[in-house]
């Protein structure tokens, strides 16, 4: 077996040596290309709430996640899985919430990713759980209390 290999390899780089002339070769030419910006809509989807994005490799885990409406109100909690960095992620709220109008509040980084946000009538706490091939992310909404 081992023989039949270094045959092989001997006749594929003497193919390849007997290809080769002493001529120069023509230099390719490549040519930049400016691929036109990804904009948030190209990376990003909306599930249930019109202010929050979810990147497209995320998709949703329906019989893990809860939705709760009561006149113009909603609340709940979506569950994402996705082939998604964690890091990623985690960068991907910081900016695409700020641009939704949200606020952010604190974060953890590491280990569990933590993100929260308000806006003026409503709370978003981000979950990011790092998986070993895959992310899982929940994004908790509430809407705010009124003080007494």
């Amino acid at each position: 077996m081992l023989k039949k290999f270094a045959m092989l390899t001997l006749v594929l780089f003497l193919f390849g040596c007997a290809n080769m002339k002493g001529e120069p070769r023509e230099e390719t030419v490549y040519e930049p290309v400016s691929a036109p910006p990804e904009t948030e809509a190209d990376t990003s989807q909306y599930y249930d709430f019109e202010d929050i994005p979810i990147p497209r490799e995320m998709k949703i885990n329906p019989q893990e996640s809860i939705l709760f409406e009561s006149g113009n109100m909603r609340s709940g909690m979506l569950n994402f899985s996705g082939r998604v960095d964690s890091d990623s992620l985690f960068n991907y709220f910081q900016v695409s919430m700020k641009n939704e109008g949200w606020r952010l509040l604190n974060s953890i980084k590491y280990g569990t990713y933590m993100l929260a946000f308000d806006k003026s009538d409503k709370i978003c706490i981000i979950r990011i759980v790092p998986r070993k091939f895959s992310s899982e992310l929940q994004v908790w909404i509430s809407p705010k209390m009124s003080n007494p």
